[in-house]
C-alpha cells in the first residue's frame, strides 16, 4: 500500500513486488482489501501493475471489492487523457474474470466507457466480454 500512496513507485518495482505477489499465497481478506484500496487510490502505472496481479489471483470476491474496481475504472469516463495500455489490460483480466459478477448496469457503463477510451486491439475483446 505505501509503494502506492506515495506514488513514487516505478513501473520496474511494481513488476519485481508483482512478480513475488504472483508467487505468494495471500489470504481472501488480505487480498480484498488491498484491491479495494488501490481502487479507492489515484490513478498510477504501479497500481494498475498491483490490481491487475491480484485480479489474475481469480479470488471469489466480495460485490463490496467488484463494485470498487468497477468504479475505479469508470472514474476515467470524464478524463479524456490517453489512458495507458496497462489499465486496459487491467481491465480486460478483470473482465474476463469476473463478468459473470459485474451487474448489468455496471456492464453498460464499462461499455460506455470503452466509447470514451478505446484502444483498438484491446477495446473490443473487453466489450466481448462485456456481452456474453
Amino acid at each position: 500500500m505505501p509503494l502506492c500512496q506515495n506514488g513514487n513507485c516505478t513501473l520496474r518495482e511494481a513488476v519485481i513486488i508483482s512478480s513475488v505477489l504472483t508467487k505468494s499465497s495471500i489470504p481472501l481478506m488480505h487480498s480484498c482489501a488491498a484491491m479495494l484500496k488501490i481502487a479507492e487510490m489515484e490513478y498510477s502505472g504501479a497500481s494498475s501493475v498491483f490490481l491487475h496481479t491480484l485480479i489474475a489471483k481469480k479470488y471469489a470476491l466480495p460485490y463490496r471489492v467488484i463494485d470498487a474496481i468497477v468504479h475505479h475504472f469508470l472514474r476515467f469516463s470524464l478524463d479524456r487523457r490517453e489512458v495507458p495500455l496497462l489499465w486496459y489490460q487491467c481491465l480486460l483480466i478483470f473482465v474476463e474474470n469476473y463478468k459473470n459478477d459485474i451487474s448489468d448496469e455496471q456492464k453498460d457503463a464499462l461499455r460506455s466507457l470503452m466509447k470514451v477510451h478505446r484502444h483498438e486491439k484491446v477495446s473490443p475483446v473487453i466489450i466481448s466480454h462485456l456481452l456474453y
